[in-house]
């Protein structure tokens, strides 16, 4: 998603508890496609792939402004009671767009 992309992901009885979210996530925000099994990962591309629904998926991506890469550290930092540095720029650094 850092890259402007739709995801496709696993959740089955082996996705660890605390993971099972982000499946319900991808599919609540319509931002990639929940496998049951890698198995069928030919078959989740080719729907990823349909004109239309990359579409949509690209412009649900793009409407998440998922910050939280950003604001980690400085929650680490005052989990373990360091001093705080100079914060950085919160703004992630330019990324090469693909398009398929």
């Amino acid at each position: 998603m850092v890259r402007k992309l739709p995801v496709l992901i696993e959740c089955n009885a082996w996705t660890l508890p605390q993971e099972r979210y982000n499946a319900e996530w991808v599919t609540e925000k319509g931002v990639g496609i929940v496998l049951k099994s890698f198995e069928n990962v030919a078959e989740g591309v080719k729907r990823m792939l349909d004109p239309e629904a990359l579409a949509a998926f690209r412009s649900n991506v793009a409407a998440q402004k998922n910050r939280a890469v950003f604001e980690i550290p400085e929650i680490l930092v005052k989990l373990l009671g360091e001093p705080c540095a100079e914060p950085r720029s919160r703004m992630p650094a330019p990324v090469a767009t693909h398009t398929l």
